[in-house]
C-alpha cells in the first residue's frame, strides 16, 4: 500500500458493526453504509434504475403506513426478512430484481434484516452515500477530497460479515493509494483483507466464500451474489438524504 503524507491529518475509520459506531463518533463524518449481501447492492441498482427516492425504514408496519401516505402507482415496498420477501411487499431483496421498467420514478420503501439499521445508524453523520461493490470507484472518487470517513458495515444478526469488510477494505485501500489517512484498528484489518481482483470470477468466489454468500446459497439465491459482484460497473454515487431516515 502506498501512502502519501500531507499536512492535514486525515482519517478513516471503519466499524464492522452499527453497534459499534456510536453518534459521537459518526458526527462529522461522511458515512459510507455497506451492506453488500443485499441491501446497498440494492439501493445502488435502484438508484442507477432511476428510483425517485429510498426511505429505509425498521419494521414493516412502518413501511405499510408510509405507503399509505403516497398515491399507489407511485410508490413500491421492497426488502427481506432473514433473506426472504416480506409478504405483501412489491419486491424482495434481489438487486437485479430492481430493473428501470419496475423502479424508475417510483417512491421505494426499503426494510430489511441488517442493511436498514446501519443506514438509520448512519444518521448522525454529516453525510451518507451508499456503498457496493458495484459503484466502488464512484465512491473513492467522491471521497478522496474528505478528510473524516466512517465506513459502517452492516453485518449480519450482530456479527461481522467478510463481505462488507472486503469492501470497507477495497474502499480503504483505494482511499490510501491517494492521499494520507490515519486508520483505525479495524480499517487496517479490513484493508488487509482486500487484494484486487483478477477477475470477476475471483470477486464473486470471494462473495460465495462469506458469511453472506453461504446463507444466499442456501436460500438457492445464487444470483444475487452475481449480481453484487461487479466491481466498478456503476459510475454513481447514491446520498441517502437524513430526512429520508424514517424510524
Amino acid at each position: 500500500m502506498t501512502y502519501h503524507p500531507i499536512d492535514k491529518p486525515c482519517k478513516i475509520d471503519v466499524y464492522p458493526l452499527p453497534s459499534f459506531a456510536a453518534p459521537s463518533l459518526l458526527r462529522g463524518t461522511v458515512a459510507v453504509v455497506i451492506d453488500v449481501l443485499r441491501a446497498t447492492t440494492v439501493f445502488t441498482y435502484a438508484v442507477h434504475s432511476g428510483v425517485r427516492e429510498v426511505l429505509p425504514v425498521l419494521g414493516i408496519a412502518t413501511a405499510h403506513r408510509l405507503k399509505a401516505e403516497y398515491p399507489p402507482e407511485t410508490v413500491l415496498l421492497g426488502g427481506e426478512r432473514q433473506g426472504l420477501p416480506i409478504k405483501g411487499f412489491d419486491l424482495g431483496n434481489s438487486p437485479q430484481h430492481y430493473t428501470p421498467e419496475k423502479v424508475a420514478g417510483k417512491t421505494l420503501i426499503f426494510t430489511t434484516t441488517n442493511g436498514t439499521i446501519a443506514m438509520h445508524t448512519a444518521k448522525s453523520a454529516q453525510s451518507i452515500l451508499i456503498a457496493s461493490f458495484l459503484n466502488a470507484e464512484a465512491i473513492v472518487e467522491r471521497l478522496q477530497h474528505e478528510d473524516n470517513v466512517a465506513i459502517l458495515c452492516a453485518g449480519t444478526n450482530g456479527v461481522e460479515t467478510e463481505e462488507d469488510l472486503l469492501l470497507a477494505g477495497c474502499l480503504t485501500t483505494r482511499l490510501i493509494q491517494r492521499r494520507y489517512y490515519q486508520l483505525n484498528e479495524d480499517a487496517e484489518y479490513a484493508a488487509n483483507l482486500w487484494h484486487e481482483p483478477t477477475n470477476a470470477c475471483a470477486l464473486e468466489k470471494l462473495l460465495r466464500d462469506s458469511t453472506g454468500g453461504k446463507n444466499l446459497l442456501a436460500l438457492g439465491l445464487e444470483a444475487d451474489i452475481t449480481a453484487s459482484a461487479q466491481l466498478d460497473t456503476i459510475d454513481i454515487v447514491p446520498i441517502l438524504p437524513r430526512e429520508n431516515i424514517t424510524a
